[in-house]
């Protein structure tokens, strides 16, 4: 049991997906810039999916980033698709960053056993501290494949199975990424709750009206496993990038008082 203060988030609300995006961008390439600058190196781990777009399109384009000195990694993987699935994370990812990267771009192996892969992964995570992370959150407030109920940032694995809730797997049809439910898998390896909050420094980007009520909640609810997302309001230096949609249910009364919670 500890107290997690509810701090205020630093809200960045732009008038389109793509200025959002570019808001976004700038935020991360410094980070990067500074990580390069000061150690040689960076190290980074991205999210995959459609919200993430615009950033990553911006975040190409941004000038002073040596992409041969940067690090990725990805937070989950479906378990189930061929890791050249056009719906595999690590293949949308590896779609969307600069060529420079890709020869630093560690993905996850979804055709391995996953425990021994899960083992893997977190040891190339642990090799040195994690920069950035750039992520999102999910329509029922998941971060990575954290869903409701099931994470906690004293989980003691750095990746692990998880199973996917049916609203998790629903909002990949509603997005387009597959046609029916059936065809989305039940599983995934993914980054924890605790692995994601120890990167440096954290940009949520956040796009869309079906996202505005997690992110009410997120931003004002009380921090607990059942919005993985409010989890991100203990981190010292989160930024929020959000569209004009996703922010509209900010402006509501909120639904819990700002105190200190017990976890």
């Amino acid at each position: 049991m500890h107290n997690i203060p509810m701090e205020m988030p630093r809200i960045h609300t732009a008038a389109s997906v793509a200025e959002a995006g570019r808001e976004a961008a700038r935020r991360a390439a410094a980070v990067l810039r500074e990580a390069i600058t000061s150690r040689g190196t960076a190290r980074v781990i991205f999210a995959s999916a459609p919200s993430q777009q615009a950033m990553l399109t911006a975040l190409a384009q941004e000038p002073g980033i040596d992409w041969t000195r940067v690090h990725s990694f990805h937070m989950d993987e479906y378990l189930g698709l061929p890791d050249d699935h056009p719906n595999s994370f690590g293949q949308w990812l590896q779609q969307r960053l600069p060529a420079e990267a890709l020869p630093r771009l560690e993905r996850i192996r979804p055709d391995v056993k996953p425990a021994a892969e899960a083992a893997h992964y977190a040891g190339l995570l642990a090799e040195a501290p994690i920069d950035l992370v750039c992520l999102g959150i999910g329509m029922n407030g998941h971060i990575a494949f954290n869903e409701p109920g099931t994470s906690s940032p004293d989980d003691s694995e750095t990746v692990r199975v998880a199973t996917l809730d049916e609203a998790s797997r629903r909002q990949q049809v509603e997005e387009k990424l597959f046609t029916q439910l059936s065809e989305v898998p039940t599983h995934a390896l993914t980054l924890t709750v605790p692995a994601l909050l120890s990167g440096r420094s954290l940009v949520c980007t956040i796009i869309g009206a079906h996202k505005a009520d997690a992110v009410a909640r997120a931003v004002r609810g009380p921090i607990d496993s059942s919005l993985p997302a409010s989890f991100l309001r203990t981190h010292p230096d989160v930024s929020w990038f959000l569209d004009a949609a996703a922010a509209a249910a900010l402006n509501r009364e909120p639904t819990h008082p700002r105190t200190s919670l017990q976890l």
